[in-house]
């Protein structure tokens, strides 16, 4: 079959997408629901899977820069996004490989740099934070708020922005059997989030990030106005569900995170974030840019790693026209401009 024998099938997604994505593969079954493809012997996946695994009915293929997008609020031309990770992992995946003949399998040193991230981290971190005067997105999982709720009333004490990461970290969406399964985690995070800062949460990131065919009619149910779950533009987009907008803000993709950094060193470490922040910076003479850093509170929340937060903020800080954001005022920023404020 052609590509141009494909295109009933490919409706409602971009014709041209669909054509390079299976240029080279051979394709072995066409019905009207099902398009099965086969490459080195190796079956991928149907068409209506990869419309409802990656919810392309809801999400635009090919986001944009509005015509209207010449700044960010306040006349900056980079925005840069700083994502505090504050999870908890009530099954941790071991800091080393476990004896073969282990009978207690459980892992006390990977469980203690949790807790290390919500005794010591995220303190520092906020230090750091105040110190520049900017504002960041602390997005956390529900387990914290319960077994740390202190740490939780200081993120917003501090006039941070707080955001759900789910419940627990060890359990990544793609695990839940149903929908309701998967909203009802998503609502007690929310619940103890909310009790223990004392602030409406509006933000969701999915652990891992790994969202589910269900995950955007959930978080649009639930009236949240932005997720970080896709990392597909370099800009901001509404995506639309059932008639209820919210903002994918972006990940870090292909900007870093404190893992991407930790191998190299505090020193090659910040040379790699400064290099890909000059490089987002340089374009940004063009048209508006985004940089998004997220720093694990476990991680960058140790004496070395927060240094490099602290000296990265203040070499981006040096450059004209660049101004830190949380997530909810781009958010907000875009739907306004959108024609679809909501508070």
């Amino acid at each position: 079959m052609s590509p141009d024998e494909l295109t009933p099938y490919l409706a409602p997604c971009n014709r041209s997408f669909w054509v390079n994505l299976f240029s080279g593969l051979r394709i072995i079954e066409a019905t009207e629901t099902d398009v099965e493809f086969r490459s080195r012997s190796v079956t991928l996946m149907t068409f209506p899977d990869f419309v409802e695994s990656y919810q392309w009915n809801y999400r635009p293929q090919h986001p944009r820069r509005p015509d209207w997008f010449k700044e960010w609020p306040g006349g900056a031309r980079m925005a840069v996004i700083l994502i505090l990770l504050h999870e908890w992992e009530s099954v941790p995946a071991p800091a080393r490989p476990m004896p073969k003949a282990a009978h207690y399998t459980f892992d006390y040193l990977a469980l203690g740099a949790r807790e290390y991230g919500a005794r010591f981290g995220i303190w520092r971190l906020l230090d750091v934070l105040d110190r520049h005067n900017i504002k960041a997105t602390v997005v956390t999982s529900g387990l914290v708020a319960e077994l740390f709720p202190d740490s939780v009333r200081e993120v917003t004490k501090r006039k941070q922005e707080l955001a759900t990461h789910g419940w627990d970290q060890s359990m990544h969406p793609p695990v839940f059997k149903t929908k309701e399964e998967e909203r009802n985690s998503i609502v007690k995070s929310i619940t103890a989030l909310e009790r223990a800062g004392q602030e409406r949460v509006v933000g969701y990131m999915s652990q891992g990030p790994r969202p589910t065919p269900n995950t955007l009619e959930i978080c649009t149910e639930l009236g949240f106005v932005w997720t970080a779950d896709y990392s597909d533009s370099d800009v901001p987009y509404v995506i639309d569900v059932n008639g209820k907008k919210i903002v994918s803000v972006g990940y870090v993709m292909p900007n870093y995170t404190d893992n991407t950094l930790v191998p190299l060193g505090l020193d090659a470490g910040l040379r790699q974030l400064k290099d890909s922040f000059d490089a987002s910076y340089e374009e940004s003479l063009r048209h508006p840019m985004k940089f998004c850093y997220a720093c694990h509170v476990h991680t960058s929340g140790r004496p070395g790693m927060s240094k490099l937060l602290d000296h990265f903020i203040e070499y981006a800080q040096q450059h004209e026209g660049v101004k830190f954001y949380p997530c909810i005022d781009i958010a907000n920023f875009w739907l306004e401009r959108e024609g679809s404020t909501r508070s």
